[in-house]
């Protein structure tokens, strides 16, 4: 479109600067040609506005993905404290008989709940100010424990009765009997706690001691 233009325009000028034209007549042409170019100028800029308009700004529509829901951790349910008397056997009577020691009820542990660890569960309802049936239930469990939070590096009975529930109930086969807390011992009680559901710091308090009772692996 351009050059055609520019061609008419020239061809109008030379007809224009033809010596027998009127000067009527070669103003007629000329003004013909300037009409021709503004028409082809205006005609020109349209198409180079249409052509380079902007892009609509109406923003892409995004695939957001939903959140994921966060999941929640169920705490293992620790069952209530179990009932020993006379008669019972196993790793909890072992617990029975050290955390009597621990108390000041001497005995020798065996996990056998008889006639001696009856008296001595008596004798420490009494002096705790229970109902002294000789019975191992929930309130005498909590007498049992009142005051033996156990931390790592703590020495005694009571450190015992927790690394013998540790290596024959649970498992921990790598703890000793030794009445010390030490490292073996803190790595499996944070491994306990972790598999049901406590907080793991390695501070047996009265929850861990429940489990470490009541749970049967």
């Amino acid at each position: 479109m351009k050059l055609l233009v520019q061609l008419l325009l020239i061809c109008a000028l030379l007809a224009a600067c033809s010596p027998g034209m009127s000067p009527e007549a070669q103003a007629t042409t000329m003004a013909m040609a300037v009409q021709l170019t503004l028409h082809a100028n205006s005609t020109t800029l349209t198409a180079q506005v249409t052509e380079t308009a902007s892009p609509s700004n109406t923003p892409e529509a995004t695939n957001t993905a939903e959140p994921s829901p966060t999941p929640s951790v169920t705490p293992y349910p620790i069952p209530d404290w179990p009932l020993f008397r006379n008669g019972d056997s196993g790793p909890e009577v072992y617990a029975i008989q050290y955390l009597l020691r621990a108390n000041g009820h001497n005995l020798t542990p065996d996990g056998q709940f008889g006639p001696m660890t009856r008296q001595r569960v008596i004798a420490f309802q009494g002096a705790a100010g229970l109902a002294a049936d000789g019975v191992v239930g929930p309130q005498t469990w909590a007498a049992l424990i009142n005051g033996h939070t156990l931390y790592a590096g703590n020495t005694g009975q009571a450190e015992r009765a927790l690394q013998y529930l540790l290596s024959n109930k649970f498992g921990y086969a790598q703890v000793a009997v030794n009445g010390s807390y030490d490292a073996t011992t803190l790595a499996a009680v944070k491994a306990f706690q972790t598999n049901y559901g406590l907080n793991a710091e390695g501070v047996v308090g009265s929850f861990t001691w429940q489990a470490l009772i009541a749970i049967t692996p």
